[in-house]
């Protein structure tokens, strides 16, 4: 079994590739492209993952991180798929991710 700081380790990992995947990526781009939009997906979904495996504990320590939006676009990620509406997506790796990827290097520093 993992770590709460193990799972914040994955979850920056998570962070980065998703940084990385939408790196000099247009959102049309994104949108015209299968193997973009998968690789983005399964790496929203491994971050829900270990969001949802956080103890309490540490989640109650850190209220500043949005856990319940972050399972939440990883169960629509994984059980609506063909349903999930790309513009979230990309505005989620826009918008969101790094400064979610600071938090979480935060959280990491002071356990």
């Amino acid at each position: 079994m993992l770590t709460d700081l193990q799972r914040i380790e994955h979850m920056i990992e998570n962070a980065e590739l998703l940084l990385n995947f939408a790196a000099n990526l247009t959102e049309a781009e994104f949108s015209s492209s299968v193997e973009k939009q998968y690789a983005i997906k399964f790496a929203f979904v491994m971050l829900g993952e270990d969001a949802a495996c956080i103890s309490e504990e540490f989640k109650t320590k850190h209220p500043d991180i949005p856990w319940q939006k972050i399972k939440s676009m990883r169960n629509t990620v994984a059980h609506n798929y063909s349903k999930t509406d790309e513009s979230i997506i990309w505005d989620t790796i826009t918008k969101d991710i790094e400064s979610l990827r600071q938090q979480l290097l935060k959280t990491k520093s002071i356990g």
